[in-house]
């Protein structure tokens, strides 16, 4: 029969079709304009296309019997023609055929091979019954049956094999799934692993995840909410902590570092026993200088300090020492590509993520007090109106004095008069950078920490304090003067680029310093990496670069490298196209890296309103929309947004009580409504 050759029908033809994807058989009532009324062994009476018969044997039935009749009929022709396929030989049938692949027959032909003498209408339906459930062997089309390579019938049962697995263990899969989510005891399935690979992948990535249909299938089966549900199963199986991290697995950062990265590092510790860093030639000693390092109370991480000296004539020396961890971690070695791949230190409220192995970062390097560290240093000679005079920059043998916090220093400036006069410097210089354009815009800071029970402790800052304020310019007057001497000398380097401000569109005005400062933020132009040095019109200076943490950024330690190479042999490490490649390659991860480090500072937040049972807040209003407000809550320094109502006078600037309604970290949700 052709394609499109429709099959001759006629009231009382037994015909062979799928019903609700079960092959069964049924007699025609009725034939009218090629669609046909037909009643099934099951009693059932359809109306369905010619083109949907599968077979009609010529077997015809009285419709004049009633319809009773019919169907207990029906049902007996189909007891008989499935007894039949259940012996016939299909596999012996396509060995048979195997030779002449191109060719098609009808299941007529096929039965007539099967059978001795000329088969019955059910001996003919068996046949097409028996190869359809067995559907390695031949393929069928068009009615007519097509011989299957061997390679195809290898490739067909491979399938029907995955496709067997999938249905058991999605259906066991979602029995022990059901257990684990009422917390019933259950056997664990030979196919656990996977399932727990699965749920993760469908935390981490939703709708991108390799096998998402299977696991949203394996999940509704299973009767488990698709929101949240795979996360609550992993915490009660033990895999995941209730405040697991999933923003690390979907950005793949690395938490241990690999064996060879210890390795290497264990080589350096056992180098650094056999030749203390003292014996290391080509330093100048400043361990005779006041070194004090400022930083937080939890730092262990030290890759800077400062030194102070008064001069003759009113003129003053102000040093920054930088750890010199490129003395240690050497291009292209493993430690380096490890770096690279991080390309900076990752801080979490319940965790720290180094770029170099701790042994290193918080050990061999770090400029601990009382110990004998390499650094580079920057001496720089101030006048007395403090204008950099000169400057200098040396390897150096150091020796950190003092090790303070910011707090020790605002706590010592009324006492002594090193930090006074070091306040005194950098709030000068800072006025020097306003004058030159610089843009000084501090928020309020919110500090969180979370100790290893989960109890969440936050501060917040509301100004930025005097020991600050001293230790940001002095680190933005070493920057900018590296920043310089590589321009000046035209040494490849990587700078710190950003463009003027936007102007205002949309002008707003509000009593708010807050309101204020965030505008001004808005319009700021987006900072970039470059190996051409140009203005920098936030910080104010012509040229900029970052080198004073080289323990912590990937992109100091290229700079410091660089500047040793030129400082000791007078040539660069990096050519200009290197530096251009490894700005290529640190930009994914820092930005991975600081949205991590916003989205799950924010998470820890919203656990603290939880956590506090916080209900209601002030909230100053950023931006109004047509169908949202966007606010900020000052003492949480978080941003959400409220749906508008279009009968209140809210503006920009305004600061309205609200009723925090929702929080859900882990979905990042939080629902406020004005009070």
């Amino acid at each position: 029969m052709a394609k499109n050759e429709i099959m001759e029908v006629k009231p009382g033809s037994v015909l062979e079709f799928y019903d609700d994807k079960e092959l069964t058989c049924g007699v025609c009532l009725e034939v009218k304009n090629h669609r046909l009324r037909v009643l099934t062994a099951k009693n059932r009476e359809i109306n369905m296309a010619v083109n949907r018969v599968l077979l009609n044997t010529n077997g015809d039935l009285n419709l004049g019997e009633g319809r009773e009749k019919l169907v207990q009929k029906l049902v007996e022709i189909s007891q008989e023609r499935q007894e039949l396929a259940e012996s016939v030989p299909v596999e012996e049938l396509w060995e048979l055929l195997i030779e002449e692949e191109d060719e098609s027959y009808c299941c007529q032909e096929l039965a007539e091979m099967v059978y001795s003498s000329p088969p019955s209408p059910n001996q003919v339906a068996a046949i097409l019954r028996a190869i359809l459930r067995n559907p390695f062997y031949f393929k069928y089309r068009d009615r007519k049956f097509y011989i299957n390579p061997p390679e195809k019938v290898e490739q067909i049962k491979l399938m029907l094999q995955r496709e067997a697995e999938k249905r058991r263990q999605l259906a066991e899969g979602a029995d022990w799934l059901r257990s684990v989510w009422k917390r019933q005891p259950a056997e664990e399935p030979d196919f656990k692993s996977r399932i727990v690979k699965l749920l993760k992948e469908f935390c981490v990535f939703g709708k991108d995840a390799p096998e998402y249909s299977f696991t949203k299938e394996l999940l509704s089966k299973a009767k488990i909410p698709l929101v949240g549900g795979a996360f609550k199963l992993l915490v009660r199986l033990g895999e995941w902590k209730e405040d697991e991290n999933i923003l690390l697995y979907k950005y793949e950062v690395p938490i241990e570092f690999s064996e060879k990265v210890e390795e290497e590092v264990e080589r350096i510790k056992q180098q650094t026993l056999a030749k203390p860093v003292s014996e290391v030639e080509g330093r100048e000693d400043l361990r005779e200088l006041e070194l004090i390092t400022i930083d937080g109370a939890l730092t262990r991480d030290y890759d800077d300090a400062i030194s102070f000296k008064e001069l003759p004539g009113g003129e003053y020396e102000i040093g920054v020492h930088i750890a010199d961890a490129a003395h240690f971690v050497k291009p292209k070695s493993t430690l380096d590509e490890e770096a690279l791949s991080r390309a900076v230190s990752i801080y979490l409220p319940d965790r720290r993520i180094p770029m170099l192995p701790p042994q290193l970062s918080e050990e061999i390097c770090s400029l601990w007090a009382d110990k004998d560290r390499l650094a580079v240093s920057i001496l720089i000679k101030l006048s007395p109106e403090l204008e950099v005079l000169d400057y200098r920059i040396t390897p150096s043998l150091v020796r950190v004095k003092r090790q303070l916090t910011y707090t020790d220093v605002n706590l010592f400036l009324e006492s002594e008069a090193i930090f006074q006069k070091l306040h005194h410097i950098a709030r000068s210089l800072r006025e020097k950078r306003i004058q030159r354009g610089a843009s000084i815009i501090y928020v309020p800071e919110i500090r969180i920490w979370v100790n290893q029970e989960g109890m969440i402790q936050l501060s917040k800052q509301d100004e930025e304090t005097p020991s600050q304020i001293i230790v940001s310019e002095l680190m933005v007057l070493a920057n900018s003067l590296v920043a310089r001497y590589f321009s000046e000398r035209d040494i490849p380097g990587i700078y710190r680029i950003q463009g003027e401000p936007r102007a205002e569109d949309r002008p707003a005005s509000s009593d708010s310093i807050l309101f204020q400062k965030y505008r001004q933020r808005r319009l700021l132009s987006r900072a970039e990496l470059s190996v051409e040095a140009e203005r920098h019109c936030s910080v104010g200076v012509s040229c900029y670069t970052t080198i004073t943490s080289p323990i912590r950024r990937y992109l100091d330690l290229v700079m410091q490298r660089q500047l040793k190479s030129y400082l000791e042999k007078s040539e660069p490490v990096y050519s200009r196209e290197e530096l251009k490649d490894i700005i290529n390659r640190i930009q994914e991860p820092q930005s991975n890296a600081m949205y991590i480090k916003r989205t799950w500072t924010r998470y820890w937040i919203l656990k603290y309103l939880e956590q506090e049972d916080i209900t209601i807040t002030e909230a100053l209003v950023l931006d109004k929309g047509t169908r949202f407000y966007k606010l900020l809550l000052p003492d949480f320094m978080l941003e959400v947004n409220m749906k508008a109502d279009p009968k209140l006078d809210i503006q920009p600037g305004d600061t309205i009580k609200i009723r925090i309604e929702r929080v859900n970290p882990r979905e990042d949700i939080l629902r406020v409504a004005l009070c």
